[in-house]
């Protein structure tokens, strides 16, 4: 039964949407190795830091530099990962109480927005990581560009996600499924075993 139904969505989805289903999957499968392994090398890099400097009492020149440029990379290439997720925070209130195709056209119009914002990060993040290729970092003696460079690299790959995700948008007529924040609500609940509607009120706040 559910390889039956595996099977009809994807022939459900063919042609563009397919292909922007099989992109957005496969990049978020790529993404996700180098911001496990840069969160393992901020921990590991955080940790020595705070040993050497308060066991040891010999601090690393390197440790909190490495730490801090690990963070940004991983953070912003993360950002590319909630945006194929529908994981970034948003009010979704006003978008839930007006007419479905007028809430399909504001957000259409909101993501284009965005989309121009990553584009103009892009194309000056570039410019601003080649602005750095003469500027070595304060500990590291390393060149700015390679850690400048995170900031146009996760925005191209927010393009991507954006755009896989808009055409994926075309097909879905339930709102839930484009904002996904009551899916998120709901499995946060889940989780943690917590219903809020049978909490019993305490005797003083009755």
């Amino acid at each position: 039964m559910e390889n039956n139904a595996f099977n009809g969505k994807i022939r459900e989805e063919r042609g563009i949407f397919f292909l922007a289903r099989k992109l957005g999957d496969g990049l978020e499968r790529m993404i996700e190795i180098p911001v496990f392994i840069l969160s393992i090398i901020m921990t590991v890099t955080v940790l020595l830091g705070v040993f050497f400097r308060y066991v040891v009492r010999s601090p690393l020149g390197w440790s909190e530099e490495l730490s801090r440029y690990v963070m940004i990379w991983m953070a912003l290439l993360s950002v590319a990962l909630c945006i194929w997720r529908h994981e970034h925070v948003g009010v979704t209130m006003f978008v839930k109480k007006i007419p479905r195709i007028a809430a399909k056209a504001l957000i259409l119009v909101s993501n284009v927005m965005v989309m121009y914002f990553l584009f103009v990060l892009t194309r000056y993040g570039f410019i601003m990581a080649e602005g750095g290729k003469m500027q070595l970092s304060t500990a590291l003696n390393t060149s700015m560009e390679w850690w400048l460079m995170a900031v146009p690299v996760s925005a191209l790959l927010c393009m991507i996600m954006l755009s896989c995700k808009m055409i994926l948008d075309i097909r879905r007529k339930d709102l839930d499924e484009i904002l996904m924040s009551e899916d998120i609500i709901d499995a946060v609940k889940r989780e943690e075993g917590l219903d809020f509607d049978d909490v019993p009120l305490k005797e003083g706040s009755r």
